[in-house]
């Protein structure tokens, strides 16, 4: 079952990464980091739109500072350089980036890390917790406050800014934290868990307009006519999984 789950992860994942990427907002006293050198800016807007950066101090090896940039378009901006929260190794960008260019065989033409959609596992933590390559995905854990003692999200990738799903165990969390807040939702797979909360999901699938993945490992699954449904067999677990 959880195998199903973990593919499911990639491929719902991949779907935004290569669909709805979005190109992200750059502001005044934004932290970016460079991906040839791997030294951290900060950024400063010009007159004329262009932007400035101010080196910020990190010793090298061979005590050698890089100087600030005073003009860059945005379009080398994005292209060249990482958007982020907090300091982050160049391993972690390295593998981030090459595990999409390796899932899709072709190479990425700049840094994808801002998403206008995203796909929503509602789910036990145990997923979560096995999800394959988490640390290469920006993805988040939302937990629930009423039953959980973390009570702050869980980013696999701290320093970046945006995730492009999320993980929660209960659909409220989902309904009050994400789609009452205006994050546009493409797909809602509820894994396992919270049957008794389907039909309040179908019924919000029309006004916030997102697709319905449930996946059960009930017997008898609660059935409703608004959504197609699969009976899998053993045999045909197997054959997915093995792929």
């Amino acid at each position: 079952m959880f195998e199903t789950g973990k593919q499911l992860f990639i491929e719902l994942a991949n779907d935004i990464y290569l669909n709805h990427y979005d190109l992200p907002g750059i502001k005044e006293g934004d932290k970016v980091k460079r991906q040839a050198n791997g030294q951290y800016y900060l950024v400063y807007k010009n007159e004329d739109s262009s932007y400035r950066l101010k080196h910020q101090l990190r010793k090298t090896k061979k005590q050698i500072f890089p100087a600030d940039i005073p003009n860059i378009t945005y379009d080398r901006l994005v292209k060249g350089y990482v958007k982020v929260d907090s300091g982050v190794s160049d391993k972690t960008i390295k593998n981030y980036i090459s595990f999409f260019e390796g899932l899709n065989s072709e190479k990425i033409d700049f840094p994808r890390t801002s998403f206008e959609m995203k796909t929503v596992f509602i789910a036990k933590k145990p997923l979560w917790d096995s999800l394959p390559n988490k640390n290469k995905i920006p993805c988040a854990y939302l937990p629930n406050p009423r039953e959980e003692n973390q009570i702050t999200e869980i980013n696999s990738i701290p320093a970046l800014q945006d995730s492009l799903a999320y993980f929660t165990p209960k659909y409220e969390v989902c309904y009050e934290q994400l789609l009452l807040k205006d994050k546009k939702v493409k797909t809602i797979v509820v894994f396992d868990t919270e049957t008794d909360k389907i039909e309040q999901i179908i019924q919000d699938k029309s006004r916030f307009g997102f697709n319905v993945i449930i996946v059960s490992n009930c017997f008898f699954p609660t059935i409703n006519e608004a959504i197609p449904c699969w009976n899998w067999y053993k045999e045909e677990i197997k054959v997915v999984n093995a792929i």
